[in-house]
């Protein structure tokens, strides 16, 4: 899955969907954007919904009327869909007639341009449409961060979770959840003073982001001394992997505690693999994680425990 938070840097970095069943008319729009824009085509709406799935484009021109899902239905699905419904569509039409543009606006577009597509003025819009998302994308990127540590907040949470378990039940492969504690930490703030115990926090984050292996991976301080880490196609064998790695790895950061049992600063890991059988809210996922984060602490801390019906 594409990070949600993905900023690009540039226009020509933007990614172009061409949703175009006439071949010939697909390809002279690509030969107005060459050069220009990052471009892909389709032939058909169900195909449009797929790829943005899985790779969500930055804009989408899109044809109204085409063979199976129409450009319209298209277009109303996408904008029903959390993840998907902040990509600026614009409709390639053959229509003039006010109440079918009318329908246009109502399905959701931010424009449309009519065929024969005319290039200047298909550029200037689109362009005006990508500056627009970047400037948006980014106070959304902002509003997903956490300002101490540099990892994702709660308030993404929601959002990727959504779209997480729905690919657990697609593609039938397990999701993994760890949520983490700083052992004896409201002793170390005491201790050490809240300056100091934020540099902790922040020596914790970038070791636990470290440890994630891939790109589909996500790390998020969940409160204050919390963290959430969600591993895509992980099944419990990977996670005891990386759990630890993450244990032995904040240990060795050497970061003195003298109120800690092992003198140093520590982790405490809960896990839970969810698997596609599974349909669980969102608060009751995250509490199986938080029971096993319990149990590891009533085991002494500085471990991992994986929950089970049994905790």
């Amino acid at each position: 899955m594409q990070d949600v938070t993905e900023q690009k840097q540039s226009l020509t970095e933007s990614v172009i969907l061409i949703v175009e069943d006439d071949p010939i008319n697909a390809l002279v729009i690509e030969d107005l954007l060459r050069g220009l824009y990052q471009t892909k085509m389709v032939d058909s709406g169900e195909k449009a919904l797929s790829v943005c799935e899985s790779e969500p484009p930055d804009l989408i021109l899109l044809d109204v009327m085409m063979d199976g899902i129409s450009g319209l239905e298209t277009c109303k699905v996408l904008k029903s869909n959390n993840f998907t419904q902040h990509i600026p569509i614009i409709f390639i039409t053959s229509m003039h007639d006010q109440d079918d543009q009318n329908r246009c606006w109502e399905a959701g577009c931010v424009d449309f341009v009519s065929k024969p597509v005319n290039g200047v003025t298909l550029r200037n819009r689109i362009k005006a449409h990508l500056t627009l998302k970047l400037q948006t994308d980014l106070l959304r990127r902002m509003s997903f961060v956490d300002g101490l540590t540099g990892l994702y907040n709660r308030h993404l949470l929601e959002e990727v979770m959504v779209k997480f378990t729905s690919q657990v039940n697609r593609t039938n492969q397990p999701l993994s959840i760890m949520m983490i504690d700083v052992d004896w930490f409201k002793g170390y703030n005491d201790t050490y003073g809240h300056l100091v115990g934020d540099e902790c926090l922040k020596s914790v984050a970038n070791v636990v982001k470290s440890c994630l292996q891939r790109p589909t991976d996500m790390a998020i301080r969940y409160g204050g001394e919390e963290f959430l880490c969600l591993l895509p196609d992980t099944n419990e064998k990977g996670v005891e992997h990386i759990a630890n790695i993450m244990l032995k790895s904040v240990q060795n950061l050497g970061i003195a505690h003298k109120l800690s049992e092992y003198k140093v600063v520590t982790i405490s890991i809960g896990v839970h693999t969810v698997c596609s059988s599974e349909n669980a809210a969102l608060v009751q996922t995250l509490a199986k994680a938080d029971e096993a984060l319990f149990t590891a602490k009533q085991m002494g801390r500085n471990r991992f425990s994986i929950y089970t019906s049994n905790n």
